[in-house]
């Protein structure tokens, strides 16, 4: 959403100075509908103004293999939503030569993806102020532009180490 997340911030103790975030006063949005790469973390995206949905995870699964032209099956993990399981969008998988796994409800700790969302929510929003709408959707365009720039961050983040509890 182009709106500042205020998150919180240091300040030398007994300094009389308050650090001012402007905020926009829109709700304005973009969805951001995703894959990654486990093994090399490169991010496959699509980024628009309309809500998720069908469509756009069939072109999702194209761009995939647009990205991975000669590799053999393709194994994607979703999670629930209802969008992912559409008949659609697993015939196109099908003849994409994608297999789609979907993880258990409610366990987003094992999804890679949403890792990186976090990641770039806290590089984009947390305490910045984009002035307009565009100024926030080129950046969050740059990010994935130059995604390259936060790879030692992202090697500790998107790791393939899961936690069993």
């Amino acid at each position: 959403m182009h709106n500042t997340d205020n998150s919180y911030c240091w300040q030398e103790k007994g300094s009389t100075g308050t650090k001012i975030i402007s905020s926009s006063s829109g709700r304005k949005r973009i969805s951001i509908i995703g894959a990654i790469n486990a093994v090399t973390r490169q991010p496959t995206t699509l980024i628009t103004e309309d809500n998720c949905d069908k469509e756009m995870i069939k072109q999702l699964l194209e761009e995939m293999r647009k990205d991975y032209p000669t590799a053999g099956k393709i194994y994607v993990f979703l999670d629930n939503a209802r969008y992912s399981w559409n008949k659609e969008v697993r015939l196109k998988a099908k003849k994409l030569n994608i297999k789609l796994i979907f993880l258990p409800p409610y366990s987003p700790n094992l999804n890679l993806i949403e890792r990186l969302w976090k990641f770039l929510k806290k590089k984009i929003r947390k305490n910045v102020y984009y002035h307009t709408f565009k100024e926030f959707k080129k950046a969050v365009a740059d990010f994935f532009k130059n995604i390259a720039q936060y790879e030692t961050e992202l090697k500790s983040l998107l790791t393939l180490k899961f936690e069993i509890i």
